[in-house]
């Protein structure tokens, strides 16, 4: 089961068929969020609490010059939290068939995301400046840099899935199966773990990575600090729960490029619509 918190009130963010891809401005915006609530919602977390935002008496509204010094002075002094190793999946069976579209689209993400490489190896070290001992800020430089360059190519004639190296090499150029497959093909060279989510409804489809930071609250709690201090214009911060058979929570954090008042950060709003999730070894989740 999957369900799905968030900070602050809902924000509804329109998407157009083939995943318009929204736009975005390079000026700070002043509001922000209440630090103190993020750990109260985590803790709060459970099955039965799918879909139900924080009333909006959580946000803090306009931030004023002080309260942004705060911010640079947090993350001035705190430390990036590690993101954990990639989690197993032992309910997953390997005589387990699925239906044939889902089966070539999930190859299609595993290939795209393919194995390490060169290019792939070169480019995170560009954006990161390390090989190594990689935490959140590294995961989230990484967005920063890839929505910072991306532009968004409709494919009209057909869907085709590129792999992440040739995006790349084309200027980060795509629509959003092409922007989950480089995302997670960079954070799987870092050695972090993503799904990729397709979601459908009446009108649109999309398609987004999701970044695990955790199977417990109180790392997932540390990383979402992280990421609401970074980004502390956000209106909300949006992650998403697994329930395992044996009752343990997985948490999931939002990398689609939306966010708030068109200010991309880790963490936006959710594209609703019926989901499925696709995992790096094959396991599929309807």
């Amino acid at each position: 089961m999957k369900f799905f918190k968030l900070l602050s009130f809902l924000l509804l963010f329109a998407f157009a068929s083939g995943c318009i891809y929204p736009a975005a401005t390079d000026e700070v915006p002043v509001s922000g969020l209440n630090s103190e609530e993020l750990i109260k919602d985590l803790q709060n977390t459970t099955p039965n609490e799918m879909d139900n935002p924080l009333s909006a008496d959580t946000v803090s509204g306009e931030q004023n010059k002080k309260e942004e010094n705060e911010s640079s002075v947090y993350l001035t002094n705190s430390t990036s939290p590690e993101i954990p190793e990639v989690p197993t999946y032992r309910e997953e069976k390997t005589n387990v068939v699925y239906p044939r579209e889902y089966r070539r689209l999930s190859m299609n993400f595993q290939r795209g995301i393919g194995l390490e490489n060169e290019k792939i190896a070169s480019e995170v070290f560009n954006i990161t400046g390390k090989t190594s001992g990689y935490n959140i800020k590294g995961a989230c430089d990484v967005f920063d840099y890839v929505n910072q360059r991306w532009e968004y190519r409709d494919e009209k004639k057909g869907e085709f899935f590129f792999d992440a190296s040739q995006t790349i090499s084309e200027g980060y150029k795509g629509d959003c199966d092409d922007y989950s497959i480089v995302i997670s093909s960079l954070l799987k060279n870092m050695e972090f773990n993503t799904r990729v989510v397709t979601v459908t409804n009446e009108s649109y489809g999309h398609a987004y990575p999701e970044l695990y930071i955790g199977d417990n609250q109180e790392t997932a709690s540390e990383i979402l600090r992280y990421v609401q201090g970074r980004y502390y214009y956000a209106e909300n911060i949006w992650y998403s729960g697994r329930e395992l058979k044996d009752g343990k929570l997985q948490y999931w954090l939002n990398f689609d490029w939306s966010g708030s008042n068109g200010y991309r950060h880790p963490g936006g709003i959710y594209f609703k619509g019926a989901e499925v999730i696709y995992y790096p070894e094959g396991l599929i989740e309807f």
